[in-house]
């Protein structure tokens, strides 16, 4: 571990800070080298969780059954940054965080494993939602309220510990979020955008947060330049909100595509239904195999009209 001057210069932390955080600086060190020790635990608990519940999710799903996830990312919490965390959860709340010491600084970091499951579409963030419902028991008895009394000691007993919460920016749409979701766990007037799900697993907390590549964008650029050490730089400030409206902008016009995509599929399903019922309709019984090539000709002249999203689209507004 660094010295303490050293770790309060890497990490834009002030002696005033520090001392508002009520730790001192030997428990911190402990909790170091203890979570230093577990860390190689922790990452084969992530592996297992990874194996079991995101490697493979589509395997044997039907089309309209899958989870569409781009990609995942994860990790085990350094030990630097749990400290760093540590601090500043105590100087924000005092109160919550006020028990917190080496023994028991597991039951209240509750994102010691970070899992990121990033979309391409917003839209497809509701699959998802309901796989982790389908595997997780989602009891709220089991909801954490005290970080001490309400944590479960059976390491077989999985299940969602918090409800889970989704974090937009003011004016964002919410209402993909509302027709799922309490409206009280939408939570707007953030930063970030992201919805976040802490899950209990083999005796340990894990968050897993879902977000779309556009948002992944923002967020690892905020995260280099300004959060948490530089977050109240004004002119940083200023140019990562802009990157951040423009991140919204950027995800509503994914949605307007896949919109268009969904409408585009029923509207070439209709309009292939309606022609082979013509179809069959121009054959009548003819048992000569005229039907089928007739069939088929009708079909495809259909189809050969209706060939980009653009000709359903303006297909759809013409009726």
């Amino acid at each position: 571990m660094i010295t303490k001057e050293e770790f309060l210069r890497k990490y834009n932390i002030s002696e005033a800070l520090f001392q508002s955080a009520e730790i001192s600086w030997e428990a911190l060190c402990v909790i170091y080298e203890d979570f230093k020790g577990k860390v190689s635990r922790y990452e084969g608990i992530l592996d297992n969780f990874v194996q079991n519940y995101l490697k493979n999710i589509n395997k044997d799903k039907k089309e309209n059954e899958k989870v569409r996830i781009h990609s995942i990312r994860s990790r085990v919490k350094d030990p630097e940054h749990l400290i760093e965390k540590i601090i500043r959860r105590k100087q924000d709340n005092q109160n919550k965080y006020k028990m917190l010491d080496a023994t028991n600084y597991e039951k209240f970091i509750t994102d010691l494993i970070g899992i990121r499951c990033l979309l391409l579409f917003k839209e497809d963030w509701e699959s998802f939602h309901r796989y982790l419902l389908s595997k997780f028991e989602n009891n709220a008895k089991d909801y954490i309220r005290d970080s001490l009394r309400d944590f479960d000691d059976n390491e077989k007993h999985f299940y969602i510990a918090e409800n889970p919460k989704v974090h937009i920016r003011n004016g964002d749409k919410r209402e993909l979020y509302d027709k799922v979701l309490s409206p009280d766990y939408v939570l707007d007037g953030k930063a970030y955008r992201s919805v976040h799900y802490i899950i209990k697993y083999r005796g340990i907390y894990l968050e897993i947060q879902v977000r779309t590549l556009f948002e992944e964008g923002w967020g690892e650029v905020d995260h280099a330049m300004v959060y948490p050490y530089y977050k109240n730089d004004p002119v940083l400030k200023e140019y990562t909100e802009l990157l951040n409206r423009l991140t919204g902008l950027a995800d509503e016009m994914s949605g307007f595509f896949y919109r268009l995509k969904i409408l585009e599929t029923e509207y070439l399903k209709k309009e292939t239904q309606s022609a082979e019922h013509a179809a069959e309709s121009a054959a009548g019984m003819s048992d000569n195999g005229s039907l089928s090539v007739k069939r088929e000709n009708i079909v495809l002249e259909k189809k050969t009209e209706l060939n980009t999203c653009y000709d359903c689209l303006k297909a759809v507004l013409d009726e």
